[in-house]
């Protein structure tokens, strides 16, 4: 009976459980989600004690395990997994009994809790880990592809200072493209950071223009060895700013086109002291200042030895074999790669396989009029700098930039120059009402070039300077990629003897042939798209045909600066959209009637023009579009009343719209008309008075005359023959007979605010050939003066005469003290004094005073044989310019003085 019983309990118990387990699906399925509910809420705390075992070790450094990752993403599924049966059985508990699921539905709901029970049971017993978290296997470093460098050994030990300093955390290298940034990391990564075994890990990224923030972590977390899958990019900056942290670090992030936010990165900022550091390497200087780089490194092209090295280099050795002429070629060549290594070694691959002097000189001629010519240019070259060009941020930039491609390679180009032709073209808005805040517009825009690395300093801050490289690439670019060639025909300093026949100009839209030697222009060139003509620099133009603008009816910028043309060409009146016309230097005697034509002129430069002696009336009147007139040393025969024979002054104050003016003036009656027009005197720049032999005084800064001036920067007095006295009075009151009648200055108390300062802008005086003139000194100053040249002054025997009452102080004084002199600072701000021909000059302080120049650090003596001793207070001075014949006869108190001056000492021939 015992073995009947056993076979029947092993054939039927399975059935009985089957059927109970049914039967309990069917009627207690709630009991079967409690059951969850209860594992599932035992495992949850489970989950919580070993992720809290997690988070304490990740911010030591430490990774979960990949078997602690697995379990917690297990628990995690289950644990959705288990709501949603939750949710489901409770939304059948809302159900009324009609719509009551069936048996089917709840027994499957039952028996999917159950399994997850069971699921839920083994998880937790699982949960039981030794050890959640390993310590991070990181790569400390890695070596980058590098190239040898050259010329920048002086840049690798700076920057290995900064590394190993502890007060600069953020160091920033700049430079335009192919300058060698790369290269200088790479080299860095490779020879200094390697031996650098008290850091933890260097990392190098190259971030490109289309740059991801996610990308960047992801290459950090690599080479931590974090790993982080379903992690938001917060949650992996947290965990980055924990590891990195914990460690010495040095990042380095190449090719920056945009500032990083290193805190969404999670990426620390080394703090002072720290051994942590990032190097950043970007074309944009200002994106250096964004990023609070507390160190900045331009890296600069290379100077000539290094850059020959490197050319020599790339050519081969057969160039040291080759033959003199092939060698001056070569060098010729290597110059004009204006030392940038990437153009330095592109040429110089393009040439290793050119072995005949012909060859060179081919290429020299391609390098200078289409250089995407040359093999490789294009690509490895250009390329990458359009890439600069490309991302200045507005269509104003880019032209501006192209602009600058009309001058010649290697010039210096005037800021101001650049500016008015961009106002001209209308590159730059004419938004503002004063022409000082349109060019400060300008400038504004030249330094955004200038921090884009894609334009240089000139000879001083008031030029710009264009790569060679970057002037080919904006060339490359006007022309569409070298498919139209003469869209910008420039040909500008190549030694032209001869313009280009009209042909090519057809299509042209711009055309810069300045610093030639152009002897005549005789065809008459159909140009309909022309907007700028450079003629400006070819001394040896004399002469242009008539009609030759005849056919340039869309011409907005004309240039004639700098050549010898003594008249203008019949048909220039055709030039309806012209709003720039340059003449200056020129040997023009009349200007045309036809010149009153062109109403849409707002820039006339007629300076420097002293040919000048006739412009019929109503010319000027008519253009009443003229924003800048520029006529110093130049026409100045206004007529006022009855006085003058030339141009009625009543044309310049027709002028509405003027903003900025350089005039000359040769009568006392244009200068009152001048100080009386509010308009025109604050529009006045420069000011030469010329050949006003009934001019006696004039006064600065306080004269009535100057009140309405206050935009006046240079004052040049001229060839007055009865010029007595120039008066330095820092007083309100004024004396009326300096200058202008009473009852005028009467008038002018009326219209003027006593508060406001009079010549704020003045920055220059220069005085010549005035005879009988002596600097009269009554006290106050000439604040913002920073030039003063005193020319063929024969009269001036010292360069400040107190006037009576100050004398009579300094007497006192001087007998009240024996040995000390009265100190006076008539020119605060004076940076440059230049003295000339005077030849009675004997001394710069008199016995009772002495001049005191805190701000002077120039100063030049030429021909002033009566001075023989160097008297004054200057303590910034840092040159002292004259003939070492003239030098060696002074005179002085002392060995000790003596001493003192001689390294200031700077000969002149």
């Amino acid at each position: 009976m015992e073995f009947v019983a056993s076979i029947m309990d092993t054939v039927f118990r399975p059935l009985k459980d089957y059927f109970a387990r049914t039967f309990g699906y069917v009627m207690s399925c709630g009991d079967f989600i409690d059951a969850l509910g209860h594992e599932m809420d035992e495992l949850k705390s489970k989950r919580d004690d070993v992720k809290r075992m997690v988070d304490t070790a990740e911010r030591q450094g430490m990774e979960a395990t990949s078997q602690v990752k697995w379990w917690l993403e297990c628990v995690a599924k289950l644990e959705d997994a288990a709501a949603r049966v939750d949710a489901e059985y409770q939304a059948r508990l809302q159900l009324p009994p009609d719509q009551a699921a069936g048996l089917k539905a709840t027994y499957l709901l039952s028996q999917k809790a159950d399994e997850m029970r069971t699921e839920a049971t083994g998880l937790k017993e699982k949960g039981a880990f030794h050890k959640v978290a390993d310590e991070l296997v990181q790569v400390r470093f890695e070596e980058m592809p590098s190239v040898p460098v050259v010329g920048m050994d002086a840049l690798l030990q700076e920057l290995h200072a900064c590394v190993r300093g502890g007060d600069v955390g953020v160091v920033g290298i700049y430079g335009m493209a192919g300058v060698g940034k790369t290269a200088l990391l790479n080299k860095f990564n490779n020879e200094f950071l390697i031996s650098s075994q008290d850091i933890n890990v260097v990392i190098y990224i190259e971030v490109g223009k289309e740059f991801n923030l996610d990308d960047i972590q992801k290459i950090i977390g690599d080479r931590l060895g974090v790993s982080w899958e379903n992690r938001t990019p917060k949650e992996r900056a947290g965990v980055l700013y924990r590891v990195l942290t914990k460690m010495n670090f040095v990042l380095l992030l190449d090719d920056l086109w945009e500032p990083l936010n290193f805190r969404m990165l999670g990426i620390p900022v080394p703090k002072p002291n720290s051994k942590s550091k990032i190097i950043v390497a970007t074309r944009i200087e200002d994106v250096c200042d964004r990023m609070d780089v507390r160190r900045k490194l331009k890296i600069e092209c290379l100077p000539w030895e290094p850059a020959w090295e490197l050319f020599r280099e790339k050519v081969g050795e057969h160039l040291m074999r080759a033959s003199t002429e092939i060698r001056h070629h070569a060098q010729e060549l290597a110059m004009k790669c204006g030392g940038l290594p990437l153009a330095l070694i592109t040429v110089g691959r393009a040439m290793a396989s050119k072995h005949t002097a012909k060859e060179w000189k081919h290429a020299i001629t391609v390098l200078k009029i289409a250089p995407w010519q040359l093999l490789g240019m294009e690509v490895d070259v250009l390329m990458p700098l359009k890439n600069s060009y490309d991302n200045l941020p507005t269509d104003k930039l880019r032209l501006c930039l192209l602009y600058c491609a009309l001058f010649p390679e290697d010039f210096s180009i005037s800021k101001d120059w650049i500016i008015g032709y961009c106002i001209g073209e209308g590159f730059i808005d004419d938004l503002y009402t004063e022409m000082d805040e349109i060019y400060n517009k300008g400038h504004d825009l030249l330094g955004d070039l200038k921090i884009a690395s894609l334009l240089d300093r000139g000879k001083d801050e008031e030029h710009i300077s264009m790569h060679p490289m970057v002037r080919a690439m904006a060339l490359w670019i006007a022309s569409e990629f070298g498919t139209k060639e003469t869209k910008w025909l420039v040909r500008a300093g190549v030694g032209l003897k001869e313009a280009p026949g009209v042909e090519k100009w057809s299509d042209a839209e711009r055309i810069g042939f300045m610093r030639n030697n152009i002897l005549e222009l005789y065809e008459r060139p159909n140009c309909p798209l022309l907007k700028t003509l450079m003629l400006q620099g070819n001394p040896a133009l004399d002469k242009i045909c008539d009609g030759f603008f005849q056919f340039m009816p869309s011409l907005r910028v004309l240039d004639l600066s700098h050549t010898s043309i003594s008249e203008l060409p019949s048909g220039i009146s055709a030039l309806v959209e012209l709003q720039y016309l340059d003449l200056y230097n020129t040997n023009i005697k009349s200007l045309p009637r036809e010149l009153g034509s062109l109403v849409t002129l707002r820039f006339l430069l007629l300076s420097n023009m002293p040919a000048l002696e006739m412009i019929p009336g109503g010319v000027i009147d008519s253009l009443k579009m003229l924003q800048v007139l520029y006529m110093d040393l130049s026409y100045g025969d206004w007529k006022v009343g009855e006085s003058g024979n030339g141009v009625d002054f009543q044309e310049l104050e027709s002028l509405r719209r003027l903003k900025a003016i350089d005039i000359t003036i040769q009568s006392v009656d244009a200068l009152e008309k001048l100080s009386r027009s509010i308009r025109l005197a604050g529009s006045t720049r420069n000011l030469l008075i010329r050949t006003c032999a009934s001019l006696k005084k004039i006064e600065l800064p306080s004269s009535s005359l100057w009140k309405n001036m206050t935009n006046l920067k240079r004052v040049w007095i001229a060839s007055c023959s009865n010029l007595e006295e120039l008066v330095i009075d820092g007083s309100k009151e004024t004396d009326p007979s300096l200058v202008l009648p009473n009852d005028f200055l009467q008038r002018r108390g009326e219209l003027v605010d006593e508060d406001q300062p009079i010549l704020p802008n003045l920055q220059g005086v220069i005085l010549q050939s005035l005879l009988k003139v002596k600097i009269i000194y009554k006290g106050g100053c000439v604040q913002n003066l920073s030039s003063l040249f005193i020319w063929y002054c024969h009269g001036l025997e010292e360069l400040i005469t107190l006037v009576d009452e100050e004398q009579e102080t300094a007497t006192n004084e001087f007998e009240q003290a024996p040995g000390i002199c009265k100190v006076i600072t008539p020119f605060p701000n004076l940076k440059e004094l230049y003295l000339h021909g005077l030849a009675k000059f004997r001394t710069l302080s008199s016995g009772t005073c002495m001049l005191r120049f805190p701000s002077l650090e120039s100063l030049k003596i030429v021909e002033c044989p009566s001075l023989k001793k160097l008297k004054l207070t200057a303590g910034e001075l840092n040159e002292v310019q004259c003939t070492r014949v003239w030098w060696d006869e002074l005179e002085w108190d002392d060995e000790e003085v003596k001493a003192s001056y001689e390294p200031l000492f700077r000969p002149i021939h």
